[in-house]
């Protein structure tokens, strides 16, 4: 069991930061990759909105990285007004986040960078509450879990299907079934825990400490590719576990965002080709995709959870 350190710059963070109680200062960055369309548009518009409701006119920076399509698609005086800046090209979520970075700029003006599918609603949760539990989990990469209509499965039945063959095996997302499961399970909000440490965390709706962005943009080299995006999660966990001595990963249970599905990535052979390769050669890093710890709801305490998901409680 890796000791838990929680880190003082966070905490001390709190009355100094964008979704407190306090006169702002540090920013939170909500950086999305989009296309054009309406839905699309829509969406990103009614959560911005919605994160100044909660946080203040000056919670936040918008960047937009199109990837299909352009700003002048968009509402020209909402772009002018609510948008700091942004990229157009073909491409992925984290090669545009990768490229937008400014490492000594974005450490003094952003407590977080939010890296955000265009098919996240996080307008029914409670920012103040989210942030408040990102910055106590001690994290540095902290995934909201999804609320909405996935056809979700408890560790139970996944481990019945797949306990005899499989289950001592590192997993990597496949086309194989009970590997996508697993990772879809991990992500599910667990009502008996607030929030969980954990050796994963997937890149549809990170929460970033810009702590850790220069490690995972430029000294994970070639864990971003530019024709696909895959692996890169499954070993900044345990890189930043080991960088900074901390259980550098946190699902939180208590304020889950709602993941739309849209399923508009065109996976192709290049994101197994990235995963495959980012797996060679970080082979040390490569999680297990599994619960380390979970902060309970009613006790407010932390405790292990084992690999069928069972929780332990100290006497």
């Amino acid at each position: 069991m890796r000791l838990v350190i929680f880190l003082p710059i966070l905490c001390c963070q709190l009355s100094k930061s964008a979704f407190a109680f306090n006169d702002n200062s540090l920013k939170v960055l909500l950086f999305w990759a989009v296309d054009n369309a309406t839905r699309t548009q829509e969406t990103v518009m009614r959560n911005v909105a919605y994160a100044r409701r909660m946080g203040g006119r000056q919670c936040c920076d918008v960047i937009l990285a199109h990837y299909e399509g352009s700003p002048n698609d968009w509402d020209k005086n909402w772009y002018a007004s609510e948008v700091t800046s942004s990229l157009q090209k073909p491409g992925y979520k984290f090669r545009f986040l990768q490229e937008a970075y400014r490492e000594d700029q974005w450490t003094q003006k952003y407590e977080f960078v939010w890296a955000l599918d265009s098919d996240i609603d996080f307008t029914d949760v409670n920012l103040v509450e989210l942030f408040q539990l990102a910055r106590s989990s001690g994290s540095l990469i902290i995934g909201p879990t999804f609320a909405g209509d996935q056809a979700w499965k408890t560790y139970a039945t996944d481990l019945m299907v797949d306990d005899a063959v499989e289950s001592r095996k590192a997993l990597i997302r496949s086309d194989n079934l009970v590997d996508r499961q697993k990772i879809n399970v991990l992500g599910k909000p667990d009502p008996r825990c607030m929030m969980r440490h954990t050796d994963f965390v997937e890149m549809t709706a990170p929460l970033l400490s810009s702590m850790v962005l220069s490690l995972i943009l430029k000294d994970c080299v070639d864990c971003i590719h530019d024709r696909a995006e895959w692996g890169l999660d499954r070993v900044w966990c345990e890189m930043a576990s080991e960088k900074f001595s901390v259980s550098a990963c946190t699902l939180l249970d208590a304020t889950p965002v709602r993941h739309l599905d849209w399923q508009t990535a065109k996976v192709t052979a290049d994101f197994k080709d990235a995963e495959r390769k980012v797996k060679e050669r970080y082979t040390k890093y490569w999680a297990q995709v599994r619960n380390i710890d979970c902060m309970l709801a009613h006790k407010q305490r932390r405790v292990t959870i084992d690999t069928h998901g069972n929780i332990k409680e100290d006497d």
